[in-house]
């Protein structure tokens, strides 16, 4: 990783910069769909789609290799924690707006900063501590009580950052043992296999149009979650992390072009506050990244 990054350092950021991309158009997207479909059925739609597309690629290489975990109930709890978190997301999508739900997902890097402590046994400092609060006051600012947001669908978005932190919880559990697209193999198949039930209750025929968006949305997601792994082989974590705040500018401007909303200034406030809250820990763990780099070329000399 160290060789190829020194190589070409600008590669993981403008990596992580179009994953940003694909997710916002995945949101907005889903939103999109929310409107005129039930929601169990674009989830399930959509990890389907991802699902085969990702075996239609890389199954003529991988062979049953591609199927190959080396801890399937890890796996399985990796997909349930996604699946829950999409459920989630898409109920906050079709109730609340889309920049502002998408701020409040931004939370979950905070809440891993505190289950790391928990579960993972990493001592937070006092600088991650005061982003986590930051996180939590730029709820409070977008919600802001006596406001239109101030609802009991602002559950959803924190229910799905609360998600995506126990999904990045149990991934850096496992990290290093399973091949990523075998990862993600796995996480559409338990979305779509635990949906399939409800399918036939459920389903509502689609027009060629929105099916299309709905393959789409799977690709999109499948593509993301792939840059998103080429990315790290370019450069760390916490080199990266800071970028992911992009996906909230792509939001910003795709809701204003596609459903005309455009966030209020105090909205602005608290997006904002989240974001400095998740850059304060993005930026101490890159600067400790620097730190033991710098370390290690110094003992090599």
């Amino acid at each position: 990783m160290d060789t190829q990054g020194e190589a070409r350092p600008w590669l993981g950021p403008a990596l992580m910069c179009l994953a940003s991309l694909l997710f916002a158009i995945l949101d907005t997207t889903t939103k999109y769909l929310a409107a005129f479909y039930p929601l169990t059925q674009i989830v399930w739609a959509r990890y389907t789609a991802q699902t085969v597309l990702l075996i239609l690629v890389f199954a003529p290489g991988m062979g049953w290799r591609l199927f190959h975990a080396h801890s399937y109930p890890m796996q399985l709890l990796r997909g349930l924690c996604l699946f829950a978190a999409s459920m989630l997301v898409i109920n906050g999508f079709a109730r609340l707006p889309l920049t502002e739900t998408s701020a409040i997902l931004f939370l979950a890097p905070l809440i891993v900063t505190l289950l790391s402590g928990l579960v993972l046994k990493e001592k937070a400092r006092r600088m991650d501590w005061v982003a986590v609060c930051c996180g939590f006051a730029g709820v409070l600012v977008i919600a802001r009580p006596g406001g239109g947001l101030l609802t009991w669908a602002i559950l959803f978005p924190i229910g799905t950052a609360v998600c995506n932190a126990l999904y990045q919880i149990v991934t850096r559990s496992t990290r290093g043992s399973e091949h990523p697209v075998t990862s993600n193999v796995y996480t559409g198949m338990v979305g779509a296999f635990v949906l399939m039930p409800v399918m036939p209750a459920v389903w509502q025929p689609m027009d060629w149009a929105d099916l299309l968006l709905v393959i789409g949305a799977g690709l999109v997601a499948a593509i993301g979650h792939l840059v998103i792994t080429k990315a790290l082989s370019y450069a760390p974590a916490a080199a990266l992390s800071p970028y992911s705040y992009f996906q909230l500018v792509f939001v910003a401007v795709l809701s204003w072009l596609v459903f005309h909303a455009v966030p209020d200034a105090v909205s602005w406030v608290g997006i904002l506050v989240i974001a400095a809250g998740g850059l304060m820990i993005s930026v101490r763990r890159l600067l400790q990244y620097g730190s033991s780099k710098f370390h290690s070329r110094k003992r090599l000399r």
